[in-house]
């Protein structure tokens, strides 16, 4: 998705309008409904250059230190075999 810079009308407005914060009246999206609202209302919108980096990995990237990811065992408590009973379980008195 691309970016986008959007300048209100309103030179230092401050607040959040279609989900987007905006800060001496700038703020930057790149969710392309609001992008089209903000051109719609007269918003002045600016596609951000893109450096040719991905903003975040891919799923499938390793971890950026080169490190292997190791998991912790889970501790968990043994199962009980079928037809045991539950000595923890109190009755109720008659």
């Amino acid at each position: 998705m691309s970016r986008h810079t959007i300048e209100t009308p309103v030179a230092d407005y401050a607040g959040t309008v279609a989900g987007v914060r905006f800060t001496a009246g700038r703020g930057e999206t790149d969710d392309e409904n609001a992008v089209a609202y903000f051109q719609r209302q007269g918003y002045t919108v600016t596609q951000v250059e893109d450096d040719g980096e991905p903003d975040e990995p891919a799923v499938d990237d390793p971890p950026g230190d080169g490190a292997p990811v190791v998991e912790a065992p889970v501790d968990t408590a043994p199962a009980e075999p079928d037809g045991t009973k539950r000595t923890s379980r109190r009755t109720p008195a008659k």
